[in-house]
């Protein structure tokens, strides 16, 4: 008797309680028998995990490829176990500014709670190295938050992101809040993108915001964000005009909204996002069971040059007061501002948290200091690239902001 058919009879017997190394050892081995004689799998570009509703039970995988790949399936796996599990793949052919590409889609479902599972892409032509991804659960995860990663260098976005992922190994998910190119309808900004955050997104989930720039052409006038909904597919928001623009998902002991700040340059091309949103995020949250409520959005509240609330404020600080918003994070403005707690536009000791995170790219904004802010960078025309460490569990919310030269810029605790 080998050594794996007898891992497999221990497994099989239900005796891995009885003999806990050796059924380690049995995970260890990673029972699933894959065909291993295929060639490399070049043609898949991009490999990345998107967000779904529920990542305890689900995930969607997309890549990219130059050229149709034939017969491209996800095949996957749960370690420990033998049977291997095929998912069907959707193919979008998508033209941006003169470039053809293959943008692949797979949703899985019926997952298995808190379980790690290997995957990979195969074809007729061969197939890609395996991958891990693991199911959430309820408990305690970290989240790398990032904002305005467009840039002329991507070099600088992608120093960002890869430091991030150095300094926090364990975080499972990854969110940027809009702008993640500065033109959303060039081809070559969306390439330069993935590229850079391969180190990231590897073995992570992404949970993307739209800003302003996903929703610029190449002649910088307003149009459709046609880039952004082609390379990322987010839960349904069942608003037929608007979907992929707005969305929610569970994570942890965390809700999300993830909500759309483009009216003005949206609002004359395709009408009515404010009020389907507004629907949409108050019949949403009165179905959200999960203790911590937070919304990613890329505009800011708050205009610098007349130090008041601007109109994305009006549309929006209402609801979050009304609907008991832990914590509000937002970009666009290009630098770090933590305001504390706000309620009816005044500072107070409770109501939601705000945090603006700060840019990782390279584009420089200066905004003046205000009494509204609680913390700042001092030196506000040498402030770095910076990200954000999300650290959620039942009872806390640890948000750690940090440059890209490691110095803590911010570090502070909510608690329920």
């Amino acid at each position: 008797m080998n050594r794996r058919f007898f891992l497999k009879i221990l497994l099989g017997l239900g005796l891995g309680a009885y003999f806990p190394k050796i059924a380690d050892a049995a995970q260890a081995e990673e029972l699933h028998e894959p065909q291993e004689n295929y060639k490399p799998l070049t043609l898949v570009k991009f490999l990345r995990q998107i967000v779904t509703a529920d990542s305890r039970t689900s995930r969607i995988f997309m890549w990219n490829a130059d050229e149709e790949i034939k017969n491209a399936r996800l095949e996957y796996f749960l370690v420990g176990e033998d049977a291997a599990n095929f998912g069907n793949v959707v193919v979008d052919y998508f033209e941006q500014s003169g470039e053809a590409t293959f943008i692949y889609f797979c949703a899985l479902k019926n997952l298995k709670p808190e379980s790690l599972y290997k995957f990979r892409v195969i074809s007729e032509d061969g197939a890609t190295e395996w991958q891990n991804f693991r199911t959430a659960g309820f408990g305690n995860f970290q989240m790398l938050v990032f904002s305005d990663s467009q840039c002329v260098n991507y070099n600088v976005w992608k120093k960002t992101a890869d430091t991030a992922e150095k300094n926090f190994p364990d975080a499972e998910i990854v969110t940027v809040v809009g702008d993640l190119v500065d033109n959303g309808q060039a081809a070559y900004q969306w390439r330069a993108w993935h590229e850079s955050a391969a180190k990231v997104l590897h073995e992570r989930i992404f949970a993307p915001v739209m800003g302003n720039h996903e929703c610029y052409g190449l002649d910088w006038l307003n149009c459709l964000p046609t880039g952004y909904l082609h390379h990322f597919r987010t839960p349904t928001n069942d608003a037929k005009k608007f979907d992929g623009y707005f969305y929610s998902f569970d994570y942890g002991a965390a809700h999300f909204f993830v909500l759309n700040t483009q009216f003005l340059e949206l609002d004359k091309i395709n009408a009515g996002l404010r009020d389907a949103q507004e629907y949409w995020f108050r019949r949403d949250e009165a179905n959200t069971n999960r203790r911590w409520k937070i919304v990613l959005m890329h505009k800011d509240i708050y205009d610098y040059a007349q130090d008041k609330f601007n109109d994305i404020a009006e549309i929006f600080m209402g609801l979050f007061d009304e609907l008991n918003i832990d914590l509000v994070l937002t970009g666009h403005l290009h630098t770090y501002r933590n305001r504390g707690h706000i309620f009816a536009r005044q500072k107070s000791d409770s109501g939601p948290c705000y945090v603006l995170c700060g840019r990782s790219g390279d584009q420089k904004y200066v905004e003046p200091h205000s009494d509204v802010d609680d913390v700042a960078f001092e030196n506000l025309r040498e402030e770095p690239e910076s990200y954000i460490a999300l650290d959620v569990s039942e009872e806390t919310l640890t948000l750690t902001c940090k440059t890209v030269d490691g110095k803590i810029l911010d570090n502070f605790t909510l608690e329920k």
